[in-house]
């Protein structure tokens, strides 16, 4: 049995029966909660999507919720983006102390988010492309080379594997697995699809 108060276990089972079967909603725990909130069309535009995540505190009907969006998903969110939307939820939670606010924080987020988001896609295009001055080519050019990684010759590689003593009989099982899927990404399955 759970070990929940009365009210957060009512709540719990009013969302398993809501949510039930939707992708967007994992229970975490029995007191957290996340759900990826979308909007537009396409379900695999992560610009356009973020990752809610609720965690009930003790005495939570009558205590605020915590919300975050620190996760991982959420790392394409400027920092101001992420304030707002916290705020915002922050509003939320304070009008409806006392009720069950999960539900109604996530058909927010759903609801009223596409603004926010839309201006952080404008955000994030903007600072990954940084302005170059047409007068600094060169300086641009050299900035270019420096990023490139050193590349070795096949000769260096070999000397490397042999005076580290990795034997073809001592390497492990998987131990070419990237030179592998690179090679298949490049030339794909030899199978028809």
């Amino acid at each position: 049995m759970s070990s929940l108060p009365e009210a957060q276990q009512e709540e719990l089972e009013v969302l398993r029966s809501i949510y039930e079967g939707d992708s967007n909603f994992k229970e975490v725990e029995e007191n957290k909660f996340t759900y990826k909130v979308q909007f537009g069309d396409d379900e695999n535009d992560i610009g356009k999507a973020f990752l809610l995540e609720v965690l009930w505190p003790e005495g939570y009907p009558e205590a605020v919720p915590k919300i975050s969006l620190d996760a991982f998903f959420n790392n394409h969110l400027s920092q101001d983006t992420k304030d707002s939307l916290l705020t915002l939820l922050a509003e939320q939670c304070e009008e409806n102390v006392g009720e069950a606010v999960t539900f109604t924080l996530i058909e927010w987020a759903k609801e009223n988010t596409e603004d926010i988001l839309a201006a952080n896609v404008l955000v994030v295009a903007t600072e990954s492309e940084a302005p170059v001055d047409k007068g600094d080519s060169s300086s641009a050019a050299v900035a270019k080379k420096k990023e490139k990684k050193e590349q070795l010759t096949k000769g260096q590689k070999r000397r490397l594997v042999v005076r580290f003593g990795a034997n073809a009989d001592e390497r492990p099982r998987g131990w070419d697995w990237v030179d592998i899927i690179r090679h298949l990404s490049r030339t794909g399955s030899s199978q028809p699809s």
